[in-house]
């Protein structure tokens, strides 16, 4: 499975760090906070939890989203694990939404009022797997709704890690501030900044800059709003279809690469 910190995130619907860091696989200062442990109390604080909603601020340069625009979308983000998950824009530029509900995945242009649906018996680990084998693009913020995402995400994408510092993030609507640690992760086709709330271990943002394509493109998400005991009715991850809106094919990465080899030889 390509890890998102390492592959862009095209989609069949239009859905979907440049410092160079000197940290060694791994390892920190005696003198410093162990990057490693704290990276782990965040992938274990958000493995934990059986059902979780936060919100997101999702900003993506145009060439990671396929696109001649950047995307810049605010998610609503719900999960039940170990097969639903929910992500809704609720504002910006080019947001889309994702349905899976454990036997079907729905992918929504709720702007052009499209929709796409397959069937996808899975986990969430297996929906991202699938999904980025079949259809080429992972889900947004993929990365921290996997079972493990430090063995998962962060550590199958060989990603080395060390310790910035401390420092403040504001996000939320209040712009409320919180503590957080800020991690540097470096790896061979990313480098990533990561900031993760002292006191609730919750990552709170990650800014990342892809240096395997032309123009080094960034990727930043701000968390906010994290409810880890959140009772999500099962509805939520199920589409319904507004009123007027279209059924489209969920076109695969082999069927979109014929389509261009045929248009190519016309």
């Amino acid at each position: 499975m390509k890890n998102p910190l390492t592959s862009a995130p095209l989609a069949a619907l239009g859905l979907a760090m440049t410092a160079v860091f000197p940290p060694t696989a791994f390892a920190h200062d005696a003198a410093s906070p162990n990057a490693d442990q704290i990276l782990r109390q965040m992938s274990a604080k958000l493995a934990g939890a059986q059902q979780f909603t936060f919100k997101a601020h999702r900003q993506a340069d145009a060439a990671l989203v396929g696109s001649d625009l950047p995307q810049d979308a605010r998610l609503e983000v719900a999960l039940a694990r170990p097969n639903k998950i929910m992500t809704k824009a609720v504002g910006g530029k080019g947001g889309k939404n994702l349905y899976a509900d454990g036997q079907n995945l729905t992918l929504q242009d709720p702007k052009q009022n499209l929709y796409a649906t397959v069937p996808m018996r899975t986990s969430i680990d297996g929906l991202v797997d699938r999904i980025d084998r079949k259809y080429g693009f992972t889900p947004p913020i993929a990365e921290f709704v996997l079972s493990d995402p430090y063995k998962k995400g962060f550590k199958e994408a060989g990603m080395s890690v060390s310790y910035l510092g401390r420092g403040t993030r504001s996000a939320g609507f209040l712009g409320r501030k919180t503590e957080c640690h800020h991690l540097a992760l470096k790896g061979k086709a990313a480098d990533a900044e990561l900031w993760v709330g002292v006191a609730d271990q919750l990552p709170r943002m990650l800014v990342a800059t892809f240096k395997d394509r032309p123009g080094h493109p960034k990727l930043t998400i701000e968390f906010s709003d994290w409810n880890m005991s959140a009772s999500v009715n099962a509805g939520a991850f199920t589409f319904v279809p507004p009123k007027g809106a279209m059924k489209i094919p969920m076109r695969t990465t082999a069927e979109i690469e014929a389509a261009a080899k045929k248009g190519a030889r016309k």
